[in-house]
């Protein structure tokens, strides 16, 4: 790739399995409903179009916004109105309840929209491939590691521990240059196009701990499911832009970023380069998650396993693509350059500098979180992959 060329390509992006991508925003109380047995996630936008359901909520708004007789006030409409609850909700599950028989609170967590219509961030596809290319450069990945590379003497010298914090710290600074002279300013991704909302659900996430059956409070997330029937319907489109001229001029800015710009111009001298090295990056994570589930208690670790084969064979077999894992709640290893788990004293580091006061230097992470397609304990997948095919 010469100093003044740009590689541009389009990406079309599929899910394999449900993509979470917050926005930040949560379900209100008053957008639930527990009748008995049964909880609902109400559609607002729906509800809001009937004019007669609008005026009773207002007539209601005081007891609508009390916890105690939200459910009984939202239901006497739903009563009134002859309205079905199911026809005006996104979904609904059985009711949780605590010990002592009372509807838990449950955290809802929205996918990212404008407008009421949901897509992919450009931010969120830039930091995965971002991260993706630094685990595919052994070089990089060795000096985050080696950060971690701490003496439990110097870790408890406050002094030491302070200096080694900043260090790890400024790490990405060390091996790029500092966040304004960083050679990933050259790529640009944008925003993707819109997703089809019927491939829009609210899902349950559970988090799995690894070790023992222990299960945790169940969360609900807005995901993008993948498409049960190969329709080809049920994909997003986004650009892809690396501008070599930026990293030219950066080069006489950024000294310390050189071996950095070196890389990344020949990681996109060409599609084949690039989709290379994505392919590898994709297949340090997947066997990672293998072994780790591997070596789990998990009852339907043989469910994950078939899902990381599968994906395993679309990466390899995909011509001009990759596979890659986007979003939220996707895992440490796959948010980090690390491409081997880290090892104990490594992880104490980890532990002592940065608060993971649960975390066991021994088997780390010891939880996944997975989305249940359905009541079925076989019918799971993990959060956040993708299929990205590039075409010109």
């Amino acid at each position: 790739m010469s100093k003044n060329s740009t590689f541009s390509k389009r990406m079309i992006i599929e899910p394999l399995s449900p993509v979470f991508i917050g926005s930040g925003e949560k379900v209100g109380k008053f957008e639930t409903l527990v009748d008995g047995n049964k909880t609902y996630i109400l559609n607002f936008d729906k509800l809001m179009e009937n004019d007669k359901f609008v005026a009773f909520f207002v007539e209601k708004m005081d007891e609508i916004l009390n916890p105690s007789t939200k459910d009984g006030a939202l239901k006497e409409i739903f009563d009134k109105l002859k309205i079905n609850i199911g026809d005006y909700s996104h979904t609904s599950f059985p009711t949780i309840k605590d010990k002592n028989g009372k509807p838990k609170t449950l955290q809802i967590s929205r996918f990212v929209h404008t407008a009421g219509r949901f897509y992919i961030p450009g931010s969120s596809i830039k930091g995965a491939i971002r991260t993706a290319l630094i685990k595919a450069n052994e070089s990089f990945a060795k000096r985050f590691e080696s950060t971690l590379n701490i003496s439990e003497s110097d870790l408890r010298n406050r002094e030491k521990s302070r200096a080694i914090s900043l260090s790890i710290d400024r790490i990405e600074d060390n091996v790029f240059g500092s966040a304004q002279l960083s050679p990933f300013k050259a790529l640009v991704i944008s925003d993707s196009s819109f997703i089809d909302k019927s491939h829009i659900k609210f899902k349950k996430v559970e988090i799995i701990h690894l070790e023992r059956p222990k299960q945790g409070i169940p969360q609900f997330f807005e995901v993008w499911l993948p498409e049960q029937r190969n329709t080809g319907s049920n994909k997003v489109e986004s650009r892809i832009i690396f501008k070599a001229n930026i990293l030219s001029k950066l080069l006489t800015l950024n000294e310390v970023g050189k071996e950095a710009i070196d890389y990344l111009i020949k990681v996109f001298e060409s599609e084949e380069n690039f989709t290379k090295t994505m392919k590898e990056a994709a297949q340090i994570l997947i066997e990672m998650e293998k072994r780790k589930i591997t070596n789990s208690n998990y009852q339907q670790k043989s469910e994950l396993l078939n899902f990381y084969e599968k994906i395993s064979k679309i990466n390899n077999e995909t011509k001009s693509g990759f596979v890659l894992r986007i979003g939220g709640h996707s895992g440490f290893y796959s948010k980090t350059a690390y491409r081997r788990f880290l090892q104990p004293t490594q992880v104490k580091v980890l532990k002592f500098l940065f608060g993971y006061k649960k975390v066991k230097e021994n088997n780390f992470p010891v939880t996944t979180r997975i989305v249940k397609l359905s009541e079925s304990p076989k019918d799971i997948l993990p959060v956040g992959w993708v299929k990205i095919e590039l075409l010109d």
